[in-house]
């Protein structure tokens, strides 16, 4: 496809010309909807995923108008700003032509039919997204030189018969020049301060099936996909919404500059891409190309706290975007359609949040990817798949997960190992359970957080207890006898793992919160009966130490069963 820059210096009548030859050929027959009202009501219940899918169908074809700036912007009503009762997205591509503009209004309205270098070829998404958003929908456009045009089209006059000829049929209403709403032209006063030369606007009324019940929330969501969605695609276009440009997400966040990439210290880390020509099983014409991209991330990736897991508040912005699009990521002609979680050969589960893979397709092999009419979903043949298990496909998806594996447990190992002069996981985590069991205000909560009210610490007591506890210094305290056989047998055994370690930590934390029972020290009976424990402790772990011993002089093997048999 040429640039816009291309087509912006060489002009557009090459591209209005073809709207021309389709309009006069598709005018011999009467402007009409071809189908009942039925059929736009059937329409508006298939829906879209999403608003942001009905939304970047206006996006794929301002992209296709060779377009450089398209603005999705909100109109309020003049009492709230709370959310938009009207939605438009401009652009200043190369417009239509007043019979071009009414074609478009009707379903498979396209000169664009079959074409395969493109995001468009159907002709149905314009009316389809905008119906599935309102019931009421207006396009504006106008070509360099020409006059505003627009056609309205309003589900309920629909409804009502106000299409509807003598003869019944629907006939789509007829141009009219235009004026533009007052929060559009404002818009377009605002980007283009030496003039909008052309382009086209599509209005969207009577919002009825709007997601989110806030203004700051369609913006953020659809800023977030529409990062996500174009990201390769940014080149062509600079793409705003409500004004707040839409920075591009590469969601294998493995491309410098992009937003997101360098959110902290966390990198992607990308293997290298593979390029898979396709060509027909029976002839051997050459009919596309895939590319695969793949990448790991660290299991710390969307976490703001990189030693806990990214949870409620502790999650970053990375998350939603790991959430979002987990499984393997379709692009076509660079523009993203779908994400699947599973293939013939394994399921993508919540932890391969981790591993992203994505397949890059050129619109040529559309059927042999099963590519639906609204470009939201795939259907990959068993003849792709076969090329992508070929091509390594599988064995790259273990070789990511034994990456994130092996991250992970570095993760856990290093968090039961923290430096010298951090707290403990046992004392942090016994410090938050503390406050999670307890009845305080968010004073005391914040107060409580910044002194960690456990600690632990060791001691050699010949004679002593296997512990002790104390409250000092606003904490409970807890000393482990070192010269017991509690230390060494059990807590430093050569079996012990750090994790081991800290779970018996967690445990002796617990018989602390027991032991003193909000007092400063244990009372004498407590004392009396960990003294008890203790004894009786010794003794046993020195009876399994006597026991292991003599296992491990006793002769085992045939000869003993041969001297057992005499």
């Amino acid at each position: 496809m040429a640039s816009a820059a291309t087509m912006h210096g060489a002009g557009f009548e090459s591209v209005l010309e073809a709207q021309r030859a389709y309009a006069n050929h598709a005018g011999r027959s009467k402007f009409g909807l071809m189908v009942p009202e039925a059929f736009v009501r059937g329409i508006r219940d298939l829906g879209y995923r999403s608003n942001g899918d009905a939304i970047a169908e206006f996006i794929d074809n301002s992209l296709q108008a060779f377009a450089d700036r398209i603005d999705v912007s909100f109109g309020y009503a003049e009492t709230s700003t709370k959310k938009p009762v009207q939605l438009a997205v401009i652009d200043n591509g190369h417009g239509m032509e007043p019979t071009m503009i009414r074609m478009a209004v009707m379903w498979g309205g396209t000169h664009r039919e079959g074409d395969r270098t493109g995001l468009g070829r159907y002709g149905y998404g314009l009316p389809c997204a905008s119906v599935s958003l309102g019931r009421r929908f207006t396009v504006f456009s106008q070509v360099a030189g020409s006059p505003l045009y627009s056609v309205t089209l309003d589900l309920d006059d629909l409804t009502a018969g106000a299409y509807t000829d003598g003869l019944g049929d629907i006939i789509v209403p007829e141009p009219v020049q235009a004026e533009l709403p007052v929060f559009i032209a404002q818009q377009i006063a605002a980007a283009y301060p030496e003039g909008w030369q052309s382009g086209t606007v599509i209005l969207i009324e009577k919002l009825d099936r709007l997601e989110w019940s806030t203004s700051q929330g369609l913006r953020d969501n659809l800023s977030r996909q529409f990062g996500v969605t174009y990201h390769k695609l940014r080149g062509q276009a600079a793409l705003y919404v409500d004004d707040g440009f839409v920075e591009p997400i590469d969601p294998l966040f493995a491309t410098p500059d992009f937003h997101l990439f360098d959110l902290d210290a966390d990198r992607a880390h990308p293997l290298d891409p593979i390029r898979i020509e396709v060509r027909d099983p029976d002839t051997g014409t050459y009919r596309g190309a895939m590319s695969l991209r793949y990448a790991w991330l660290p299991p710390s990736f969307g976490s703001v706290d990189k030693q806990r897991d990214a949870v409620g508040l502790n999650a970053n912005p990375r998350f939603s975007i790991l959430k979002d699009y987990h499984g393997i990521i379709f692009s076509r002609n660079g523009r993203l359609i779908d994400v699947q979680t599973r293939t013939p050969w394994t399921t993508f589960i919540n932890n391969d949040r981790y591993i992203k893979v994505e397949i890059e397709f050129s619109a040529t092999l559309d059927e042999a990817f099963g590519v639906t009419t609204a470009k939201q979903q795939v259907t990959v043949s068993p003849y792709i798949w076969d090329r992508l298990r070929e091509a390594g496909l599988p064995k790259a998806i273990e070789q990511l997960r034994s990456r994130v594996r092996d991250a992970k447990m570095e993760r856990r190992l290093a968090a039961f190992a923290p430096p010298e002069g951090e707290a403990r996981l046992s004392e942090k985590v016994m410090s938050q359970a503390s406050l999670l069991t307890r009845d305080l205000d968010l004073r005391q909560l914040a107060l409580d957080l910044r002194v960690a009210p456990y600690s632990l610490e060791f001691e050699s007591v010949g004679s002593g207890a296997f512990f002790r506890v104390a409250h000092e210094a606003g904490r409970h305290r807890l000393f482990i006898n070192t010269a017991h056989r509690f230390y060494e047998d059990i807590y430093s055994a050569p079996a012990a793992t750090d994790e081991v370690r800290a779970s018996l930590e967690i445990l002796l934390f617990t018989f602390c919160d027991a032991v003193l029972d909000g007092a400063d020290a244990p009372s004498t009976k407590m004392t009396r009966d960990v003294a008890s424990w203790s004894r009786r402790l010794e003794v046993a772990l020195g009876m399994v130490a006597s026991h292991l011993t003599e296992s491990d002089n006793t002769d085992v093997g045939p000869l003993s069963w041969r001297r057992d048999l005499g």
